[in-house]
């Protein structure tokens, strides 16, 4: 008896030990636990992640009727060894599996991770392990369409490290499942403004050209955390959409060596290039030791012959400089693959740009909601001979009309895709169409017999261009009220989100190549206008040469600098004048003929500034200039049967050098169907003073005149027959007007190729 009651007693006592280290325990959990008493920011994100494995494979199962698609996300965890702008791979081995565990897809997906900077979002991007914050890179994400896999009932993942530095991966899987909504249209509306942000942040035309398609998917789907089998108190609260996390989501695949977005790749038959708006150096670096690049300057008016660049190594390693370059376009070629990184001494920020373009093949075709009468811009590349067939219908869907044209395929030497796993691949050259479509056209679609990138743009009939102009780089934003208008604008498929889904939405890289030598075979001819515009005076301007076009004979207007060689042509001759600048505002025409030479030699001591055209090089140009004056319109009338090949408006001012406003507009009928070329009816130039070309007008009081950059309008391909063309003038100018024709004028004018 004795002993039960020792038994009992010891067994109290225990009992009575284990409770009380268990509540111990839980309070020491609970502490552990405890939220700090400062409260969270609105920016921070929390979500439960798990560790991915080398060996065992974390399960998640899921329901394969609910479940669209899957969304695997992946941080890398570094040790301090790692830099900040060195990319480290690993990757994740996934495999399906069906409800008797048998293996559907069993297949590998590959990422480059970066270190994220703390010292720029160090709250954000950080995992707590052990009570020590973590070096977490940059988030990846793939997805997995499990409606593509209907048996499919879970995914297991597996870690492939690839490198020593990584410590490992975190990962939380999201399954995008239906949600019960009646009206998404009116679900949205009621979701709060950062929320819709959100997802209009994907789009580059603003919250309003959403289409009821993404509305609609963006409410019916929802994205449901789910969790990894086997491990304990896991959160199964669904959670935010991933896109409104703080991680950079980057979604490419690296399975072949990855290439930095950054960097302009090139090649033996692929070239890149760099815009100088302004003179400045450039500052580039290459990888890996490889051999640089070959540098060529070209003037952007052709006025200079193209230049080899030489450069410089500088201090850095792989990295060298350029001299001072003027204003221009400098094109990167290399013969092997190679890889630089460039900017500016002065710090700009050197920019690349992009085309979206949709592919599309016999078996995928592209469609477009269009306004009536709009105008499109058919933006088309090929690596192959392709036959393109654009069909309009109207509001029932009925085929309006139909056109068919056939595209060369060659391969650009500029431009590159850049596929999912960043390899650069070649991609066809530009080809452009327009088309003009009826009132009752409401839907195009376009289809090829081949592979095509296409991208559409659109402008409505009577919609304004405008754009201002100058020899110079504009280093300010306009403050007159006048800005930049462009022509076109990218237009978004009604079959976006079908094509993005199947991967048939892609980013094109594109640079500017250097323009093409332009063989003339056509001839400029001053157009009188004494008639409409009966005050005119005489003009000396500069008026240089193309690099590439041959130097014809000078004419008896053509003037260059006297350079005191004493030689005077006899009184007989055409070419006996001189020209001679007195001051800024006084300057004088003499025929050597009528003055002896005593007063020759005094006017030419006296002036600032004297002008042969007897001799030499002789760029200067002796024109005649009319007055248009402020607003009041000029007004071109051209028969069906003859109007030039285009018309050049060259502008000047007096008393003042700030920016006039020429508009033009014109009158034609246009040609059905696809064409070429494009004809805008009303456009607007902001002109700047040009700083490169001098005039003056040969005036004995009033001599100053500045020099504006001309105005071309092309009479294009798509006009049938041209019947007006209207220039009006902001400021009252004097004005130059030349047409180009095919054949010469056969009436000789001393003002004839003005140009």
């Amino acid at each position: 008896m004795y002993l039960i009651k020792r038994f009992l007693a010891i067994l109290a006592i225990i009992t009575v030990l284990l409770i009380a280290l268990f509540t111990w325990n839980s309070f020491l959990i609970w502490l552990d636990s405890a939220e700090p008493v400062n409260p969270k920011t609105s920016k921070e994100t929390r979500s439960k992640v798990q560790w991915l494995s080398t060996k065992k494979p974390l399960t998640y199962t899921f329901s394969n009727q609910r479940t669209h698609s899957l969304r695997i996300l992946s941080n890398a965890v570094f040790d301090q060894s790692v830099t900040l702008d060195k990319p480290v791979n690993y990757a994740i081995k996934y495999t399906l599996y069906n409800d008797k565990k048998e293996v559907i897809l069993d297949e590998t997906y590959h990422h480059a991770s970066k270190l994220v900077n703390h010292s720029e979002e160090q709250q954000i991007k950080q995992i707590i392990e052990n009570k020590q914050s973590l070096n977490v890179a940059s988030g990846q994400s793939f997805y997995l369409p499990i409606a593509h896999y209907p048996t499919a009932k879970s995914v297991a993942l597996l870690l492939i490290p690839e490198e020593k530095s990584i410590q490992g991966v975190v990962v939380r899987v999201h399954a995008k499942t239906p949600v019960q909504n009646v009206d998404p249209l009116n679900s949205w509306l009621k979701r709060p403004l950062d929320r819709r942000k959100r997802a209009t942040d994907y789009l580059t035309m603003g919250e309003n050209t959403l289409t009821n398609t993404e509305i609609t998917n963006a409410m019916a789907f929802w994205w449901q955390k789910i969790a990894p089998q086997g491990i304990p108190e896991i959160d199964f609260k669904s959670d935010i959409l991933y896109e409104s996390l703080p991680y950079n989501v980057i979604s490419y695949d690296f399975s072949q060596q990855q290439y930095s977005l950054a960097a302009y790749y090139t090649r033996g038959s692929l070239c890149a290039s760099v815009k100088l708006d302004e003179s400045d150096s450039l500052i580039f670096t290459v990888s890996d030791n490889q051999k640089p690049p070959s540098l060529i300057w070209y003037d952007k008016l052709q006025f200079e012959a193209p230049k080899k660049i030489n450069f410089t190594q500088t201090d850095e390693v792989n990295t060298y400089k350029t001299p001072l370059l003027n204003a221009g376009l400098i094109t990167i070629c290399s013969e092997k693959e190679l890889l630089t990184q460039w900017r500016t001494e002065s710090g700009a920020v050197i920019l690349t740009s992009y085309a979206g373009s949709y592919l599309i093949n016999p078996k995928v075709s592209v469609e477009f909601d269009i306004v009536p009468e709009s105008h499109l811009n058919l933006e088309l590349r090929t690596l192959n001979s392709s036959q393109i067939y654009v069909t309009l219908y109207d509001n029932n869907k009925k085929q309006i009309e139909r056109y068919a044209v056939t595209i060369k395929g060659e391969a650009s030497k500029f431009d590159r895709l850049i596929a999912s796993n960043t390899q650069r691949q070649a991609v066809g050259m530009l080809t452009s169409y327009y088309l003009r479509t009826p009132q009752q056209a409401r839907y195009i679609k376009v289809e090829s017999s081949d592979d095509v990138y296409l991208r559409v743009k659109s402008r409505l009939a009577n919609f304004h261009y405008q754009r201002r102009t100058a020899h110079q780089p504009l280093t300010t934003e306009s403050t007159d009220g006048f800005y930049d208008i462009a022509a076109w604008y990218e237009q978004k498929a009604s079959n976006h989100y079908d094509l993005a889904q199947r991967e048939h939405f892609v980013n094109i890289r594109t640079f500017t190549p250097p323009r093409d030598i332009e063989e003339t075979t056509t001839y400029y001819q001053s157009k009188e206008l004494f008639n409409v515009l009966p005050l005119s005076n005489v003009a000396l301007g500069l008026s240089p040469k193309r690099y590439y076009e041959k130097p014809e004979p000078s004419q008896e207007f053509n003037f260059g600098i006297y350079n005191n060689n004493h030689y005077f042509p006899s009184s007989g001759e055409n070419d006996n004048r001189l020209i001679l600048k007195i001051n800024n505002n006084s300057a004088n025409e003499v025929k050597t003929g009528d003055i002896s030479l005593s007063e020759k030699m005094k006017l030419i001591d006296e002036a600032n500034t004297v002008y042969q055209n007897w001799y030499g090089h002789r760029p200067w140009v002796k024109q005649r200039l009319y007055q248009l004056d402020k607003n009041k319109p000029i007004k071109l009338l051209y028969s069906k049967n003859k109007h030039p090949i285009s018309i050049v408006f060259k502008a000047f001012r007096t008393q003042s050098n700030k920016p006039i406003t020429l508009s033009l507009e014109h009158t034609a009928n246009y040609k059905l169907g696809l064409t070429s070329e494009y004809s805008i009816a009303k456009q607007s130039y902001q002109l700047h003073n040009s700083e490169l070309l001098e005039s003056f007008l040969i005036h004995p009081k009033k001599s100053q005149l500045a020099s504006y950059p001309s105005v071309t309008f092309k009479v294009a391909n798509d006009i049938d027959s041209l019947q007006s063309v209207t220039l009006t003038s902001s400021e009252t100018i004097w004005l130059s007007i030349l047409e180009e024709y095919l054949v010469k004028d056969q009436k000789v004018r001393w003002w004839n190729n003005e140009q």
